[in-house]
């Protein structure tokens, strides 16, 4: 896990009026499988974003420095979705990457572009860390920084829900439905 120093020099980089947005998770599921559902594009498609949206296009190239494209559907909006790229990548213990908001081709954006209301930065930082429990659970941290405070509520929902779908997904790779590598 990362240490409050580690988290502290990260959020840095956020404007300091947003507190950094963090959820944790326990799935009954081995530390291994659960970092890998966020390695492949066909396991980001299976649960990546909240209810009633879904990611039709998922360009992923999952190393360090190596560049991501999220594309949502299923919004009144239409589409768009999130690019950035991996900044860090420790198997089964972290990964720490950057987000910015996209078009539907995978452009950069800004919040106002995208039609989202608050004061965002043009850069967030996600950290996604996970800690081994045992044989068959894990703990999940995420550490988000730059989210307006006054959307919190909105992203915790959304990350919430996203992560009941990664549960369900992590039920069927369990039981051998899902390939996970």
């Amino acid at each position: 896990m990362q240490t409050t120093q580690d988290q502290s020099s990260q959020f840095e980089k956020a404007p300091h009026t947003s507190l950094p947005l963090e959820i944790d998770r326990v799935f009954d599921a081995p530390v291994s499988l659960v970092f890998a559902a966020f390695k492949t594009s066909e396991a980001i498609k299976a649960w990546w974003w909240p209810n009633g949206l879904y990611a039709d296009r998922v360009d992923f190239d999952f190393r360090e420095n190596g560049r991501y494209f999220i594309n949502m559907k299923g919004a009144p909006r239409g589409g768009g979705g999130m690019t950035g790229h991996f900044e860090k990548i420790i198997d089964n213990e972290q990964i720490v990457m950057t987000d910015k908001f996209a078009d539907v081709n995978g452009n950069a954006i800004s919040a106002k572009q995208a039609d989202m209301p608050g004061d965002w930065p043009d850069t967030i930082y996600i950290t996604f860390d996970f800690e081994n429990l045992g044989e068959n659970r894990s703990r999940f941290h995420l550490s988000q920084s730059g989210i307006p405070n006054d959307q919190h509520k909105d992203c915790i929902q959304g990350w919430s829900e996203s992560f009941d779908k990664l549960e369900n997904y992590l039920r069927g790779a369990a039981g051998g439905n899902q390939h996970l590598t």
